[in-house]
């Protein structure tokens, strides 16, 4: 089967595959194809086209998009891994999301404020970057506009990687038909269910960490209360709930509440049936918090997302050949930190400071992995255990 030239993309019927060739002339990484096209594959895209590797993003989804009531916290140490990618991404971000926040935390009646404090200029102050809170949507855009149209691609679906002696191939659906990519680097960013992961190393299930977590945006109109900040931040937590609320991004409110199972004899760890159920279960776990339920109660069923709260712990090996993970598809945390975007921020940093300094591929990855495994097992373990040490969080947005 004759090669073509990267990236041209040649349309073959099923089963065959066409074949996609790289550059292959020296021992140097020229050209690498990123699986997936979400936050952190588009991070270590820009960081790797900034240091003159050619990187392909290649992504499921008709359109690169997502996030649709999620937002995510830039916290510094995410912040400085992007400034190296590109000096305008963090005051991109900055415009798209705030940084003037209070933070406060409040009883389930909602009857006051137990305290209130501003986060992100502390953070600012105490090791230079702020805190930003941003809508996943809008950060996912920034990153995107970032990269030229040419090296991104949609409607490719992974279904596996292989290994060949100079490079790995990556294998794709499109519809009806199959491609196939060679490169001297194949990065697998396709998220806690990796494709790519799965070709490595057999299946990996997620483990579920007892909890169900449920999330929307809505106008912040809509949820009047003396105890929400304008913008920011309002938490509160008790007998196995939680609820966090973000206001005045955009003109938004976003919330997310959590259930352990324990909390309700187990009936938290079904699905809900459709919408409306959803949102009635809400209200019953809720019943007697008064700001949960007003933000519920303001909130039309179809915009309420649930999922069950899974994170992946850090795999003691995230290369083989010349295919490599990054981000949640190798450490995937759950959410009590925030640290999931940022963590995959510092992946695409040091995968590419690794991999353009470094003549020998193989030595590269393993200084990745050697730099990584250990701030991410870290990290994960603190992410269970949710209250830390300020020794903890110096070291964590310091670097």
């Amino acid at each position: 089967m004759p090669l073509l030239q990267f990236p041209l993309v040649a349309r073959v019927s099923a089963p065959s595959f066409k074949l996609l060739d790289m550059e292959f002339e020296d021992a140097k990484v020229k050209n690498a194809v990123i699986v997936g096209g979400g936050l952190g594959g588009l991070a270590a895209a820009i960081q790797l086209r900034k240091r003159g590797i050619d990187a392909q993003v290649y992504e499921k989804n008709p359109i690169i998009s997502g996030g649709e009531g999620t937002l995510i916290s830039l916290f510094p140490n995410g912040c400085r891994a992007l400034l190296e990618g590109s000096p305008e991404l963090v005051t991109k971000m900055r415009r798209e999301g705030i940084t003037d926040s209070k933070s406060s935390i409040v009883p389930p009646d909602a009857s006051f404020q137990l305290g209130e404090w501003s986060l992100s200029s502390q953070m600012e102050q105490k090791y230079g970057h702020p805190m930003i809170a941003i809508m996943w949507k809008h950060a996912l855009r920034i990153l995107s506009e970032e990269l030229p149209d040419a090296c991104k691609h949609t409607g490719y679906q992974c279904v596996g990687v292989s290994q060949e002696e100079d490079g790995s191939v990556a294998h794709f659906t499109k519809g009806e038909e199959h491609y196939s990519v060679k490169a001297p680097l194949i990065i697998g960013a396709d998220g806690i269910r990796s494709t790519v992961r799965s070709s490595l190393f057999g299946p990996i299930a997620p483990r579920d960490n007892g909890r169900t977590m449920w999330r929307a945006v809505i106008d912040s109109s809509l949820c009047q209360n003396k105890v929400l900040n304008s913008t920011g931040a309002t938490t509160s937590a008790a007998n196995g709930r939680t609820v966090f609320i973000v206001n005045g991004v955009h003109g938004k409110l976003y919330w997310a509440l959590s259930v352990t199972d324990e909390a309700t004899n187990g009936d938290t760890a079904r699905r809900s049936t459709n919408a409306l159920e959803m949102k009635e279960r809400l209200l019953e776990y809720y019943k007697g918090w008064s700001l949960a339920t007003q933000i519920v109660e303001a909130t039309e069923p179809g915009l309420i997302l649930e999922r069950r709260v899974v994170d992946l712990p850090v795999l003691e090996k995230w290369s083989k050949g010349s295919t490599v993970l990054l981000g949640d598809a190798v450490h995937a945390v759950t959410p009590a930190l925030g640290q999931g975007a940022n963590m995959a921020f510092e992946d695409g940093l040091e995968l590419a400071m690794q991999v353009s300094s470094c003549s020998n591929l193989q030595s590269a990855l393993e200084a990745y992995q050697a730099r990584r495994i250990p701030r991410a097992k870290e990290i994960s373990a603190a992410s269970q255990r949710q209250l830390q040490s300020q020794e903890f969080y110096d070291w964590l947005y310091s670097q």
